[in-house]
């Protein structure tokens, strides 16, 4: 079976800025992995939303990376939000990670864009750099088609018993 995490969501200020609960699949490469069925729940502060039974996701944490990326969708249709953030931290049973404001997105078409550039001015000017490197570092990734922004890569496949979980709702 596989154990049940809570994975949150910070901003700058120290505010969680989303939750919800997902299955821990087995690490790859260093990276923690979490399996979030159709139909999971996430909360905000703004409200809540639970995914689409169609859409099922995977998304990955590695302490030593700038980023958190997520893909998820209907199989045949995967998307990937990838986060720019100050750290993450991977416990048994919680996975945190700090969010630096600025997304990289990749559609279902591979098309890749960016959000919330306007939020960087909110960050010192160091940490801002860093923010912009770590895109950088993003973009150039998906350009030599790194396994991490790849829906058909080992990271993103579910192991067989893992298909029928049921969808977690945020605590």
């Amino acid at each position: 079976m596989y154990p049940i995490v809570r994975v949150v969501k910070r901003i700058p200020d120290g505010s969680i800025w989303q939750r919800y609960r997902a299955y821990r699949l087995p690490d790859l490469n260093g990276a923690a992995r979490v399996y979030l069925p159709g139909g999971t729940g996430w909360w905000n502060p703004v409200g809540g939303w639970v995914t689409a039974a169609d859409v099922r996701g995977v998304s990955l944490f590695h302490p030593d990376l700038p980023f958190v990326v997520s893909c998820h969708g209907p199989e045949n249709a995967k998307r990937f939000y990838i986060d720019i953030v100050r750290g993450s931290t991977i416990g048994e049973r919680l996975i945190e990670y700090l969010d630096l404001y600025l997304d990289v997105m990749i559609d279902a078409a591979r098309a890749v864009s960016e959000k919330d550039e306007e939020h960087l001015h909110r960050l010192d000017g160091a940490e801002r750099m860093a923010v912009l490197q770590a895109r950088d570092d993003v973009r150039a990734r998906i350009a030599k088609s790194d396994p991490l922004f790849d829906p058909a890569s080992e990271y993103f496949a579910l192991p067989p018993d893992a298909s029928g979980l049921m969808p977690l709702l945020p605590d």
